[in-house]
């Protein structure tokens, strides 16, 4: 046996033949064996482990979780824990904070900045859509119908990946009356009237001409009616009253004859690699009745509608998104839980009320409160007509009778006595 050394490394080489051979170190086989990694569950994480603090269960799972998944020791996770109890205690409300004043406060002066602006979706059909102060002072005012409402809606996933399919079906939904497909041509000299179809427009909405043409034969019973081409031509009895034939026609003419009741223009856009619509009009309820739309995330801007059809919790998140979507569009940055407490307010009752004289205002006990907004002298008359009685428990009563706020420390009660009194 003889040994050579290379590389600072002795290696035992064997003598054949003459010649040495240097044996190769065999290279160990190295089997990796697969992890899975088990989802931690919420509900079997503890949180017993700082049980001391003042936090709430949801930032306790939250603080555990964390730690597991980041494999903390004792210490670091005690730690993150005390941080997390620090924060959290700084961001707490004092007791006796006047929240509503600092909320009014925190969105009226931010407002002063909104402009008049209207968001616009570009495309083959414009779909406006309500921007700036003008949003801000409908979603308050609790308003019945939105200026400039807007529909989301996702498709089922074949028609989300697939264009064609997704604009097929947006066309479908286009609100189409006799009145965009045709023109009337009145004659009353001899009561005759000529509707007429237009080829290029029932092209473009995919409509078939022959079943239009059957059905504006079938609309009226009491008159001839003869087919030239794309036109209906109606002859009425001489009896027949000028004023009735025009209330048919104005009907006939106002009838849907596809769609979905509303919905005035759609545009297909592009949002996290799926084709979504956007339309120009609203009816949450009958596009949730269509089997090719998502019912889960299909929304529309309309508070009032979203309340109708989901609930009343659905309608205080709306407004909640809706005004911050708003301020976040125009820069504007302010803190959550006021915009939340607003939508606390105006929903609480179980329907949505605006901030204006005939919504949140009219439910207040106090006559001082309702006469402090607006129409003072009316509230103070009905009040003492009624013998209506103010506890003076608000902050407008108070200032307006010149006692102490029972708001911060004002509504400590407390006397000390010095020593030798």
């Amino acid at each position: 046996m003889a040994k050579k050394e290379a590389k600072g490394k002795t290696v035992k080489t064997k003598a054949v033949k003459g010649k040495a051979k240097t044996a190769k170190p065999k290279k160990a086989k190295v089997v990796k064996k697969k992890v899975e990694e088990k989802p931690i569950e919420r509900e079997n994480v503890p949180v017993e482990k700082w049980e001391g603090t003042t936090l709430p269960k949801s930032i306790l799972e939250e603080i555990t979780l964390v730690a597991e998944q980041n494999k903390m020791s004792k210490q670091k996770a005690d730690a993150f824990a005390k941080h997390v109890e620090k924060k959290y205690d700084t961001l707490r409300v004092e007791s006796g904070e006047a929240v509503g004043i600092i909320a009014a406060q925190s969105l009226g002066e931010p407002g002063t900045q909104l402009t008049l602006r209207t968001k616009h979706y570009a495309g083959a059909a414009e779909v406006s859509v309500g921007s700036g102060i003008q949003r801000v002072e409908e979603i308050v005012d609790g308003r019945s119908k939105a200026k400039y409402p807007v529909m989301t809606i996702f498709l089922e996933e074949e028609l989300a990946k697939d264009r064609k399919k997704a604009e097929k079906f947006a066309k479908s939904l286009i609100d189409v009356r006799f009145s965009d497909v045709s023109k009337m041509k009145e004659d009353f000299s001899v009561k005759k009237i000529v509707i007429s179809l237009l080829p290029e427009e029932i092209k473009e909405r995919g409509l078939d001409e022959k079943e239009l043409i059957d059905k504006l034969k079938g609309s009226i019973k009491n008159a001839k009616t003869r087919q030239r081409k794309s036109s209906v031509e109606f002859v009425f009895p001489k009896r027949e009253p000028l004023l009735r034939i025009r209330k048919n026609f104005l009907k006939i003419l106002n009838t849907r004859i596809h769609g979905v009741r509303g919905i005035e223009k759609v545009l297909i856009v592009e949002e996290d690699k799926q084709f979504v619509i956007k339309t120009s009009g609203s009816n949450l309820k009958a596009v949730l009745k269509l089997p090719e739309v998502n019912t889960n995330k299909t929304i529309t801007n309309d508070i009032m509608e979203v309340k109708d059809v989901l609930g009343i919790e659905a309608g205080r998140t709306m407004i909640f998104n809706e005004l911050r979507k708003t301020l976040d569009d125009n820069g504007i940055l302010v803190d959550l839980r006021h915009m939340m407490l607003l939508a606390d307010l105006m929903t609480f009752t179980g329907t949505i009320k605006g901030i204006v004289r005939t919504g949140i205002t009219r439910e207040k006990k106090s006559p001082f409160a309702r006469a402090a907004f607006e129409e003072t002298v009316k509230h103070l008359l009905d009040a003492a007509f009624k013998g209506e009685k103010d506890n003076l428990q608000g902050v407008v009563e108070n200032i307006i009778v010149g006692q102490p706020v029972k708001v911060g420390t004002g509504r400590v009660e407390l006397v000390m006595k010095r020593k030798g009194d």
